[in-house]
This record gives C-alpha cells, structure tokens and sequence, in this order.
C-alpha cells in the first residue's frame, strides 16, 4: 500500500578502527572485507556497499594496492560507496572543534583525491554521544546529511525520532537519520525488518528508512 514502510538495504561492516585488537589486525580485517566484497560485486552486480573512514582505505592503499585498484574500480562503477567523509568514525565528545574540523578536512580530501567522490554524508554510527557543534561543523564542511545509530540502544531514555532536521547550537540544521532496525549489522531478518517498520517513529510523515546489512567487527 501506499503508505507501507520501504527499506532501502545497503552492505555495510562496521570496523572499529581500534578496538580489542592492534592495529596491524585492523588492516587484515578492511583488506579481507574488501577482497570479500568486490568479488561479490562481480557475481552480484545490484549489490552495493557502503565503507566509511579514509584511514581504513589508506591502509588498503599502503599495504594492498591491487586491492585498492579493485576498490577503485567498483567506485567507478557505483557499486562501492565511499561514505562518511571523516578521516575515521571519530568520537565527537572528547575532541575540541579544530580537532572534528580536521577529522573532514583530511577525509574528504582523500575520498576525493583516491575516488573523485564528493562525499556529502556524514557517516558516524557507532558513536556514544554528539557534540552540539557537530550540525555546523557538518554544514561547513558542505555536507548535508548525519546518519548515526547508537543512541537507540539506551536503556532508559528512548529518542523519539528517527528522521529529523537537527539543530546545532548556533542554529544550523542538518538532516539527520537513525535507522529504526536498530542496527548497523543487519541480518535483514524478519524480525529485525518487522522491528523497522513498527518501530519507526515518523510513520504518517515519511515512509523510508535505511537498513545496513553485514557482518561487523570482525569483517566480511
């Protein structure tokens, strides 16, 4: 019907950049996730995949380069989506302005130096909170959209959308979008698809939603 939820799936493995791991792990996992998943994209040519944080590529770049150009050439094609814009997924708590500033300025640079990509999102899901500059910092470094995730997996205080226009400290709005699966690493389930749908707090105004599916952390 016309007023039915749509749920518009992309493959995405959210890799912490550093996490329970050392670095050099970091690098196996992006290069074994991207081998992975430009194979597919040969067999599978609707399938597309969405990977944030320029270091992660600059790291497949320096110590994969046949892989890079595999990269490169699926960007080519549309079917890998450089995402994000940021140098890495950076936490936006502890970090002052200059610090966030540099986080877009170095990471836009490369994806468009390595991909001609303009990226106009800002790519952060797993972050644990959300400085009230980020809407301006966004807006100056010409993007235009902020999608996260976190912040629905409070216990206690439920946030009462998921589509909306953010506004900053000074007044800038962004838009903004919590996928309501949830989830950055979809199975795309049933259930989880289910949860989407009846979850989704804009129901009368909006119709759409996002769903990034795949295996995270560990990479594929």
């Amino acid at each position: 019907s016309a007023s039915a939820h749509k749920l518009v799936a992309v493959g995405h493995s959210h890799i912490d950049s550093a996490w329970l791991w050392p670095v050099r792990e970091t690098v196996r996992k992006v290069a074994r996730t991207t081998s992975n998943v430009t194979s597919l994209m040969d067999d599978h040519p609707d399938f597309v995949f969405a990977m944030s944080s320029a270091q992660q590529l600059a790291w497949i770049a320096e110590h994969h380069p046949k892989v890079f150009e595999r990269i490169r050439a699926k960007v080519a094609e549309g079917q890998f989506v450089p995402v994000g814009g940021m140098w890495v997924e950076s936490d936006t708590n502890m970090p002052g302005g200059e610090a966030m500033a540099r986080q877009f300025v170095h990471g836009k640079r490369f994806f468009l130096e390595h991909f001609d990509v303009e990226t106009r999102e800002v790519w952060l899901p797993d972050s644990f909170g959300y400085s009230a500059a980020l809407p301006q910092l966004v807006a100056l470094s010409d993007s235009k959209w902020f999608l996260t995730q976190k912040i629905s997996w409070n216990t206690v205080n439920k946030f009462p959308h998921h589509t909306f226009n953010w506004e900053g400290i000074d007044g800038t709005r962004v838009f903004t979008h919590f996928p309501p699966a949830d989830t950055y690493n979809s199975e795309l389930s049933g259930r989880e698809m289910a949860h989407a749908a009846r979850n989704f707090q804009e129901k009368g105004r909006a119709t759409v939603s996002l769903v990034p599916f795949g295996w995270g952390d560990g990479g594929g």
